[in-house]
């Protein structure tokens, strides 16, 4: 018979190995749900509804990053959005593009919450805006609070969820700002919970000869390698890869989370032989440095097709901080060796999807490489100024104006629809992170009434017009542009569209005045509208083409016969003013 002692330390010993075994089933269960950096706070749901993305943080957007997260509405407008916690309203803006409207939230613990695209404000804030709208006689405003004009309690109602500025279906987009930076973070470092079970996409693999002395299979070209699955899940490559000289990869691989739409990584690593060479982490942002993503992402991959193909490498004009690595990326491949290369493409999560492949050292045909450098007319160096000068046409770019060392190409012809040359410089599939001058100069005579009514418009392949704005100067029209592409001078001397559509014989003080307004070339600069001499508040809705005026929004309205003028004017002068006379019953 054993000793009570002994059986009591046998007893003891189970139950704590059965604990230390549940610690760790709970450590691994929580640690798949969670990441590193969280910064708890303090912090409730901006709705009461089941927390479904449209779009994630870090995304790859046009010419961005996407700041925050897009959050479904079930498809409507109108749903309640609450303030994530104390704090006062210290921003409120509306514009027809953007955010739209948009409440900004700064709260004591060092953090400001937005939410925009928003259709309404709650009624304090509606009264503030449009007291603030009629002082300044414009719709479309920005306007900066003190602490003690507009305080919010955590879960008080601010505004009703909406579809305005640029966005094209109802949503929410919220966003957590470092106060002080005003740098975005990823609000799941909030410990915003969603349900994600689904592993990142992996669709195929780039690789790219970095130099004039490198090859991928043989060629001075990229090279796109289909990426297969297994049924497992698994990710692998068919094809086998050469190379030499100094080469780098790109990965298109994107999310799903537990909804449909496409969404974006929250990191991407890569490995060569075991050591890592490259990886990016979407924990947070910064918005002047945002635009980089245009050499982040592959461009023209993305410009074409909308690929998000992340470049695993570090060249030319990139200054993102979203980088964990201690070099560039870059693999220098020698002769008859192979190289191992490893993705880990992850989501916040923890899911992860894994590409293994190798690339095998191979000089054949090293001795036929040519340099872009000298056989290209018009080479542009990223790091440098650039300038150039043709017949009717010059260009002027400061330095970091372009990514990376460029050949640009330029041709003109003539075409009697506009009144110069149209000039193509460049190719629309390579980004510009800043603004270049351009100066065009008219191929006819113009009447000296005309010359303030001369721009510049872009042409796009297939022939589609865009104002790119200019002012004429000494015989030139010279504009800013932030692309490459084609472009020639027009005239703008058409008054803008402003047609009444509502019916105007039964009037009553809760009756709306629809008309419809738009431009045929340049964009609206300006609508305003006064009854009786007065000045009153019109809503523009862009992507309608639709200008509203709410009589019930007019204080003090009286039924009987008033005057309504509006008028609307472009961005060129040209304007349309009209005067009704309209009876309220």
């Amino acid at each position: 018979m054993l000793p009570k002692l002994y059986f009591c330390f046998m007893i003891n010993m189970k139950a704590n190995i059965l604990l230390i075994s549940l610690l760790f089933a709970l450590f691994s269960v929580n640690s798949a749900f969670s990441q590193e950096n969280i910064y708890p706070q303090d912090f409730r749901s901006p709705m009461n509804i089941s927390l479904i993305v449209a779009g994630n943080f870090g995304e790859v957007r046009s010419n961005h990053f996407h700041t925050g997260i897009d959050f479904k509405t079930q498809g409507v407008e109108g749903k309640n959005i609450y303030a994530i916690g104390d704090g006062y309203v210290s921003r409120i803006g509306f514009s027809h593009y953007g955010y739209g409207r948009v409440l900004y939230i700064t709260h004591p613990n060092g953090y400001t919450s937005v939410y925009a695209h928003l259709s309404k404000f709650n009624s304090a804030i509606s009264k503030f805006v449009k007291e603030h709208q009629y002082a300044i006689q414009e719709e479309t405003f920005t306007v900066y609070l003190d602490s003690n004009d507009l305080v919010v309690e955590k879960g008080q109602i601010i505004a009703l969820s909406g579809n305005s500025g640029s966005s094209f279906a109802p949503h929410l987009h919220f966003e957590i700002r470092e106060t002080l930076s005003e740098n975005p973070m990823n609000p799941l470092l909030f410990g915003y919970k969603i349900i994600d079970t689904k592993k990142p996409m992996i669709n195929n693999l780039k690789v790219y000869p970095l130099d004039d002395y490198s090859m991928v299979n043989g060629k001075q070209n990229s090279v796109i390698i289909p990426v297969k699955k297994t049924k497992a899940g698994g990710y692998y490559i068919n094809e086998s890869i050469t190379g030499y000289g100094n080469v780098g990869c790109a990965l298109h691989s994107t999310d799903r989370l537990n909804a449909r739409n496409v969404c974006g990584l929250y990191s991407l690593d890569l490995s060569v032989n075991g050591d890592h060479l490259y990886g990016h982490t979407m924990k947070r942002l910064d918005f002047s440095t945002s635009r980089y993503v245009n050499h982040h992402v592959d461009y023209q991959r993305h410009k074409q097709y909308n690929n998000s193909f992340h470049k695993s490498f570090l060249q030319g004009n990139n200054y993102l901080d979203i980088y964990n690595q201690v070099n560039d990326g870059i693999t220098n491949i020698e002769d008859d060796s192979t190289y191992k290369f490893n993705y880990v493409a992850k989501d916040y999560s923890g899911n992860a999807s894994t590409l293994n492949f190798k690339i095998k050292g191979d000089s054949a045909g090293y001795e036929k490489l040519t340099s872009t450098e000298t056989t290209c007319d018009n080479y542009f160096r990223y790091n440098e100024s650039n300038y150039l000068q043709k017949q009717g046409f010059a260009l002027m770019m400061t330095p970091n104006t372009i990514y990376e060392d460029l050949c640009v190409n330029y041709k003109s012809e003539v075409n009697g629809k506009y009144l110069s040359a149209i000039h193509t410089v460049g190719t629309r599939y390579a980004g510009i992170h800043q603004t270049y001058k351009i100066i065009l100069t008219p191929t006819q005579e113009i009447d000296s009434v005309y010359l303030e009514k001369l721009l510049i418009v872009s042409i796009d392949d297939k022939g589609k017009i865009a104002d790119r704005g200019g002012d004429y100067q000494l015989g030139t029209v010279t504009t800013r542009v932030k692309e490459f592409g084609s472009f020639a001078i027009m005239m703008d001397t058409t008054k803008p569209v402003l047609n009444l559509m509502s019916d105007t014989t039964k009037l009553t003080k809760n009756s709306k005045l629809v008309f419809k307004i738009g431009d045929n070339l340049s964009e609206i600069q300006s609508y305003n509208a006064t009854l009786d001499g007065d000045w009153i508040l019109t809503e523009y809705d862009r992507k309608k083409a639709r200008w509203t005026i709410s009589l019930s929004d007019v204080e003090n309205l009286k039924a009987g016969t008033h005057t309504l003028q509006v008028e609307v004017i472009d961005e060129k002068g040209n304007s349309n003013f009209q005067s009704l006379e309209i009876t309220i019953n």
